[in-house]
């Protein structure tokens, strides 16, 4: 496009930005002005499926079998804290299961605080992820320096327009002035971040909701090993939720089921007594 051309294309964009009622409104309508002019690539960006911004309080539970929805629906910031050093994967998997279900297919960048001693739990598992219904291709992993560079990283992500999991730690820089920021950000880009504390941080922050997490026993599968010993039963973990805005706490018992490793024998065999074997 010429350059008197763009100008009065500006020119007139901004004037309609202008006439728009509200802050939001104009915020969509400078975003698709500048995605024009810098091309296709970026344009792709404003494509890509928005929350909603959380204006108003949450005034209750979803009523179907997946009580995050809506929290899921909000744009915004999220806490998340084993309740122990040992509950981190817990909370790494509520992580997986929650960025699963978010709408399009935006991309999932996962913020690695390298050096933080109590999230070292290892990488993320492509199959692990695969099975929690997370495509693998999806999730960019980044790695950063514990603290602020994390934080930075997180902050960048969010506005490329992904969804992000970072992990925060016991850092003190991730404090209210910085989960602001983050709040922000996923805000105006319509997006989401789930912020990985330490299970003993402690301080306050601006996120919409923080959750506790927890493993739990699941129950044992119908048949056994060898050896006498009960199979692997199903995933389970318990989510308290500690606080949200405009809402009281609430606790949920979260478990997931894989139908392969639940097979049963097979019906011929069952029941039967063992045979003496030939001499």
């Amino acid at each position: 496009m010429p350059r008197a051309a763009s100008r009065r294309a500006t020119e007139t964009t901004c004037a309609q930005v202008r006439e728009c009622p509200d802050r939001r409104a104009r915020l969509d309508r400078l975003r698709d002005h500048i995605a024009a002019l810098e091309g296709e690539g970026v344009g792709q960006i404003r494509t890509l499926a928005r929350l909603n911004a959380p204006e108003a309080p949450v005034s209750g539970l979803a009523a179907n079998d997946d009580p995050l929805a809506v929290f899921r629906a909000q744009a915004g910031l999220h806490d998340l804290r084993p309740d122990s050093y040992l509950d981190a994967p817990a909370a790494y998997v509520f992580a997986a299961c929650w960025l699963a279900r978010l709408p399009g297919d935006r991309p999932l960048v996962w913020v690695r605080a390298r050096g933080d001693t109590r999230l070292d739990f290892g990488a993320p598992c492509p199959d692990g992820l695969a099975e929690l219904g997370l495509d693998p291709a999806r999730l960019i992993r980044v790695e950063a320096r514990a603290g602020a560079d994390a934080l930075w990283a997180m902050e960048e992500a969010l506005n490329a327009g992904a969804f992000v999991l970072g992990e925060a730690g016991l850092a003190r820089s991730y404090d209210l002035t910085a989960s602001r920021r983050l709040h922000r950000a996923a805000r105006e880009s319509g997006g989401q971040v789930l912020v990985v504390r330490a299970h003993d941080a402690d301080g306050t922050s601006a996120a919409l909701t923080r959750w506790r997490l927890a493993s739990m026993p699941g129950a044992a599968a119908p048949w056994r090993g060898a050896g006498g010993l009960p199979g692997l039963g199903s995933l389970r973990l318990r989510a308290v939720l500690e606080r949200r805005r405009g809402g009281a706490p609430a606790s949920f018992e979260m478990e997931w089921e894989d139908d392969a490793v639940r097979s049963l024998e097979p019906a011929a065999l069952a029941g039967r007594a063992p045979q003496a074997l030939a001499s």
